[in-house]
């Protein structure tokens, strides 16, 4: 059955995997939100844990996301897509992290836009924990259209101080059904650096689905914060250098 047009909770597992100047890997348990950006701005989720911009067990904050001015967000992404030529999608679905008791922080927000049922383009949220973000806008079409949509960009935007700003992501995320798949693969000079992922089971999105969210992972959004810093730890004492933040660039999105 194809999740594509359903909001729904993936579960599963988000896994790092670094391959040098030290070996390090690590594997957190997790979910994501899977909605339709209409239904957020409209306000018709219809759920009784999950709220758009308003306190809750669950909530989805516009200001997180996109124009980060709590304004709409189909707006948004349409024009980042106008810009890359490209027309309205007929369906825009948001991956992220929802806050949970008012907190969350997604290192990546992930928008599927849809047309005639077909992926025509990603586009990539990619935040730092210095206050930065940055928004690969990717066009899909042609060969790439097939499954896994497989696409590159060569990284704008410091991310971790253990990898330097001269690699390239590599992109794998097959539209999701049943399962969602997400690989980011980095690279330096055409060598393997760091893979990361996210495999997640599709779950239709009930308060039921929530309330079982919660209580199998109470402080997750807390948790992606603290596991962060915690890696960062685990590098640094693995004698990893230490590379200081660069100035982040001008234009906060590129296609």
């Amino acid at each position: 059955m194809t999740a594509g047009n359903d909001n729904a909770l993936y579960m599963g597992e988000v896994r790092h995997a670094r391959y040098r100047p030290r070996t390090h890997r690590f594997t957190y348990r997790v979910f994501s939100a899977f909605l339709d950006i209409d239904d957020i701005d409209n306000n018709r989720l219809g759920l009784k844990l999950l709220s758009v911009d308003r306190f809750n067990l669950f909530s989805i904050r516009r200001r997180d996301h996109g124009p980060k001015d709590g304004s709409p967000l189909r707006p948004f992404v349409e024009g980042l897509l106008a810009e890359a030529g490209l027309q309205a999608p007929e369906t825009i679905h948001i991956l992220c992290y929802p806050r949970m008791f008012g907190f969350a922080f997604n290192p990546l927000t992930v928008y599927y836009c849809r047309l005639k049922g077909e992926v025509m383009a990603m586009v990539y949220e990619v935040r730092n924990t210095f206050g930065d973000d940055h928004i690969y806008v990717v066009p899909l079409n042609g060969a790439n259209a097939d499954r896994p949509l497989l696409h590159n960009r060569d990284k704008l935007m410091h991310v971790s101080p253990f990898i330097s700003m001269h690699a390239t992501y590599h992109f794998s995320a097959a539209p999701p059904e049943e399962t969602l798949r997400l690989v980011i693969r980095e690279t330096q000079d055409d060598k393997p650096l760091l893979v990361a992922s996210f495999i997640g089971a599709h779950c239709t999105l009930t308060d039921k689905a929530l309330f079982k969210a919660f209580i199998r992972h109470p402080l997750m959004t807390v948790k992606v914060l603290v596991a962060i810093h915690f890696e960062a730890a685990k590098l640094f004492l693995k004698g990893v250098p230490f590379i200081k933040r660069p100035e982040p660039p001008q234009r906060r999105h590129s296609i």
